[in-house]
């Protein structure tokens, strides 16, 4: 069988769950990670079983790495994404994919220009009840969707893993509509469809090591007449994490304490167990699909495309608040 040589860019908590994910799909072998700090790189390297380097152009460089993971610091996303392209690698990239439109444009054209794959891992789609969510809305069952409100709300970074110096400026992590909810936002328009114009309001109430919003509202108009409202942030003390959607012939409800529920018109409440939205492990998923589409020569499932249109709503968010205006896509 066909085997795809894969290379990891920065050890840290994604990278590691990207990667160890690939130790039981088929096809695929890791040859080399790299980070530069070399404790990380060399106890994940010994995990895997792999080589471990602590610079980006020597791991490039290998002629036995033919795809690469990229999961370092949002920021950095174009220019490895462009140097990967460059030395005729593959690439999967963590969300979100750029941290500006344009950016993320550009990675898409330096995918192209070499000829290389470009896929970017929006996860959430993969994970349960939310892929449940999709299958219901695909079979038709429901009817069309014409409103959607996700709520993802809760405190700091706190300690711990998450709590990278990166992930306190705007520079950097772009934010939570960047760095955690370029997942709601992907998934809001796989419902909803493209979205058309974005009307936001952004600040910074609670917290203090951060030097961006704490709270954002957004309000996205979407083709075909629908609307989706998104409330995310870090400054809740008591988190939540819910969707509702209403489609013409039913409602969806998920997250909170009742968990995946939905009602068509004239039947009953179905209330659907946590046995029965089980799926493979979504981080797996998406790199299994990412493998395949380089050993079978297809489109990516989930394109760099998908990537610039959830930076381009996030960015025009923070455009609407800044500018208190309604802002039209495409920017």
């Amino acid at each position: 069988m066909a085997e795809v040589g894969l290379g990891l860019i920065s050890c840290g908590g994604m990278g590691k769950s990207l990667i160890t994910s690939t130790k039981d799909i088929p096809g695929c072998v890791t040859r080399c990670v790299a980070d530069v700090d070399e404790a990380k790189a060399k106890a994940l390297a010994e995990e895997m079983e792999c080589d471990y380097v602590m610079d980006n152009a020597a791991l490039l460089a290998r002629a036995d790495v033919e795809a690469v993971i990229i999961a370092a610091p949002n920021f950095l996303h174009r220019e490895i994404t462009v140097q990967a392209a460059e030395a005729g690698k593959h690439i999967f990239c963590e969300k979100p994919l750029a941290l500006h439109k344009s950016d993320a444009v550009a990675m898409v054209q330096a995918a192209k220009q070499n000829g290389v794959k470009l896929m970017v891992g929006q996860v959430l789609r993969y994970l349960p009840p939310w892929h449940c969510i999709k299958s219901l809305v695909d079979s038709g069952a429901l009817g069309k969707p014409f409103a959607m409100q996700t709520t993802r709300i809760g405190g700091g970074w706190g300690g711990g893993t998450y709590h990278a110096q990166w992930r306190l400026k705007r520079e950097t992590c772009g934010g939570p509509l960047f760095e955690i909810n370029a997942h709601e936002i992907d998934f809001m328009r796989q419902i909803m469809g493209e979205a058309t114009r974005v009307t936001s309001g952004l600040g910074r109430f609670v917290e203090t090591e951060i030097d961006y919003e704490d709270l954002a509202m957004l309000l996205i108009e979407f083709e075909g007449g629908g609307y989706g409202q998104l409330l995310a942030g870090h400054c809740a003390q008591i988190g939540i994490y819910e969707m509702k959607l209403y489609c013409t012939n039913g409602t969806v409800m998920a997250g909170g304490p009742h968990g995946l529920r939905y009602k068509k018109v004239g039947e009953d409440e179905v209330v659907v167990s946590a046995e029965e939205q089980e799926a493979e492990p979504g981080v797996r998923r998406e790199v299994r699909e990412f493998v395949e589409c380089i050993l079978n020569d297809t489109p990516p499932t989930i394109p760099g495309e998908e990537g610039v249109r959830n930076v381009e709503i996030a960015e025009a968010a923070l455009i609407s608040s800044a500018e208190h205006r309604p802002v039209d896509l495409p920017l």
